[in-house]
């Protein structure tokens, strides 16, 4: 993001770390680009659906009435703003980002379409989501900030190319079809460009598990192509199974 920003001739601020001082940094730097992790924007979405719950008599009703408008114009259009409820309503949310955001950015871990469609809203700004892997320079994947289409992440970015492979043993296929039968290639998805990390340093049995002799990076994270658009959806994760002694695959964190 640093070397995006300085690229483009702009300046970046960084908070002062102490996250409950977070609203008094926002009010003096006023970003144009947020960018954060979902835990944090978890903490926004909560913070205002208790200060929605706390309303009462007419604001409550307006409260709802603006948001139920605002969600519908989102499904139908791909529109987070509304020329009446953004001035009635969402002012106030949008001054918590210091007024000026016209785009958050998501990463490091997967967040929820009910937060990413809520504060789209809120904050009457765009929302991309972004995948990657450190061992990849970071982003590799980034959704458009307009797309109304949530819970994916978007296109390779131009720096590398990226393909799925089939994981027969978790059902995942690249002959996979969608419920409407139209083709949607699932597996695990791989990375290979002048981001990629050469190998690990001294260390030549974990670059050759992770980093193929072709140059791919292998993720551990199990893909989607949306037919639609052609995105990736990540829906599964690779390395968090194992096999039980008579054959079968589990997978911890969805038995959690």
């Amino acid at each position: 993001m640093f070397l995006y920003v300085v690229m483009k001739k702009g300046k970046y601020g960084l908070f002062n770390g102490n996250v409950l001082k977070l609203k008094d940094d926002l009010a003096i730097l006023k970003p144009t680009i947020f960018a954060s992790v979902p835990r944090l924007y978890n903490k926004f979405y909560d913070k205002i659906q208790a200060g929605l719950k706390e309303a009462t008599g007419c604001k409550a009703t307006i409260a709802a009435k603006a948001i139920a408008a605002k969600k519908e114009n989102l499904e139908k259009t791909g529109k987070y703003t509304h020329w009446l409820y953004d001035k009635l309503v969402f002012s106030k949310m949008k001054a918590v980002l210091g007024g000026n955001v016209e785009v958050m950015i998501t990463a490091s871990a997967p967040i929820s379409k009910e937060v990413k469609e809520f504060l789209k809203i809120a904050f009457c700004c765009g929302f991309a989501e972004a995948y990657g892997q450190t061992e990849g320079l970071g982003g590799s994947f980034l959704a458009d900030p307009e797309d109304n289409v949530m819970g994916m992440v978007g296109g390779p970015l131009p720096q590398n190319e990226f393909k799925l492979i089939d994981v027969p043993e978790m059902s995942y296929l690249s002959t996979d079809k969608d419920e409407n039968g139209n083709p949607s290639p699932r597996g695990e998805i791989l990375v290979r460009g002048a981001n990629v990390i050469p190998g690990y340093y001294k260390n030549e049995e974990q670059t050759s598990e992770m980093i193929d002799k072709d140059g791919w990076l292998h993720s551990g994270d199990i893909g989607q192509i949306l037919h639609e658009t052609g995105s990736l959806k990540i829906i599964d994760r690779r390395k968090n199974i194992f096999k039980l002694s008579q054959g079968e695959y589990i997978a911890p964190d969805k038995l959690e």
